[in-house]
């Protein structure tokens, strides 16, 4: 016997509006729990959180005082990401507040549509951009040459725009159609794509999924490998002795170039940890589901797909936790531009790490103490997290070197200079 797959059909949307008789002659604080209120009061802070952290990453890293610390890829790059999670708390999270109050769809029929579009396609797109950046990283760290050789603006443009054009082809395809679209009362709290068979929502969370994981896994764990490998082989590439300041100006040029993509990488590798870890909820909820043909608990609904969509806050938010740069570049176009004054820095400073100055004198860096430190070991967990290699080996590679040349240069005296204010 041949079992024919059964077509599924997306719900009315008339039942789930706040025009059908059920909701429009009940009361509005009938309706209303203490759980409604907390859900809404969850969608309005997520939003209110996505907007103001992108809008912050994208004046920041387009910022004149910043463009010294990122090459324009990558700047392209992470700015494209913003702008996408920027759409996401703009166009897709606020028609959630109010149908988490009212359990009804109050907007009509052509926003549902066009939300649903717009959920599937910049969520997909988040994850190409997220795959670009860690090719990117990945080309930037194993072939640095040919990296620098061939990037270019206009590519980097290119790029980003036919993976736009994609992913709203695919869901206009999926969506645009008559019951491609539902009202979701008790997960996303609004519109979404609807599925016709249980094979295709397997077949688009899995290719959400599983193809990203790997890919970022990959590039970034073998980015990290490599530059463990460096390590191994220089010693300490993060304090410099002094017989390295005879060097050519070069080699000092290498020497940043190298410092500040392994910086990037690692905060980009942070958000792609991120995430990993946000998404993974969704996805297995969504394959059950799809399998068994049930429904997901409404508590554990919302909780796993606002899970995922707060993926959309938790960038920026990594990206400053990780960035010193990025911390201090904010703190000083918040206090300037919208206080009007200097931001205050603490005229002395302890030392815990060493560093070097442009004029090649050792010198206590300016704030390299909580925040420098912090950056360091996120770096080092992040590493530990995607390396294929063990830590006892990255143990003897990196701190060991490191912790006998640091005691060697204190031995030597060499840290009284002071960096001058930038």
């Amino acid at each position: 016997m041949h079992h024919k797959t059964a077509i599924l059909v997306a719900p009315a949307l008339q039942n789930s509006s706040c025009t059908h008789p059920r909701y429009s002659q009940a009361s509005f604080l009938s309706l209303l729990g203490l759980g409604d209120v907390l859900q809404a009061l969850i969608v309005f802070l997520l939003t209110v959180g996505v907007l103001a952290a992108n809008v912050l990453l994208i004046v920041v890293i387009n910022s004149r005082r910043y463009s010294k610390y990122i090459h324009s890829q990558p700047r392209y790059l992470l700015t494209s990401l913003a702008c996408n999670d920027l759409a996401m708390g703009l166009l897709v999270t606020p028609f959630a507040i109010v149908p988490s109050l009212r359990h009804c769809w109050p907007y009509g029929e052509l926003v549902c549509q066009i939300q649903a579009l717009l959920r599937g396609a910049i969520s997909q797109q988040s994850a190409v951009i997220l795959i670009c950046m860690a090719m990117d990283r990945y080309l930037c760290m194993l072939h640095p040459a040919r990296y620098h050789k061939h990037s270019s603006k206009k590519g980097c443009v290119a790029i980003i725009s036919m993976t736009w054009i994609m992913s709203v082809t695919l869901f206009s395809i999926l969506v645009l159609p008559r019951g491609g679209y539902y009202f979701n009362p008790t997960g996303m709290l609004a519109c979404e794509p609807f599925y016709t068979r249980a094979s295709i929502r397997i077949l688009a969370a899995c290719g959400f999924y599983f193809p990203t994981t790997m890919i970022l896994m990959y590039c970034y764990g073998s980015a990290f490998h490599v530059n463990k490998l460096r390590l191994k082989k220089s010693g300490c590439n993060t304090i410099a002795s002094p017989d390295d300041y005879g060097g050519t100006s070069i080699e000092k040029l290498v020497t940043q170039e190298r410092r500040l993509s392994t910086t990037a990488s690692r905060t980009m590798a942070a958000m792609s940890l991120g995430f990993i870890v946000l998404v993974t909820p969704w996805t297995i909820q969504e394959v059950v589901a799809a399998c068994t043909g049930s429904r997901a608990p409404a508590a554990l609904d919302f909780l796993a797909t606002w899970l995922a969509l707060s993926n959309s806050f938790w960038n920026p938010f990594l990206y400053w936790l990780l960035n010193n740069n990025f911390r201090r570049i904010s703190r000083e176009l918040l206090f300037s531009r919208l206080f009007c004054r200097k931001s205050k820095e603490p005229k002395s400073h302890q030392q815990h790490c060493c560093s070097n100055s442009s004029s090649g004198a050792f010198t206590h860096t300016q704030g390299c103490d909580l925040e420098g430190l912090s950056e360091k070991y996120w770096g080092e967990i992040l590493e530990r997290t995607l390396s294929s290699s063990s830590l006892q080996a990255l143990q003897r590679a990196y701190s060991h070197p490191r912790m006998e040349r640091c005691n060697g240069l204190q031995e030597m005296k060499v840290f009284d200079t002071a960096v001058p204010d930038l």
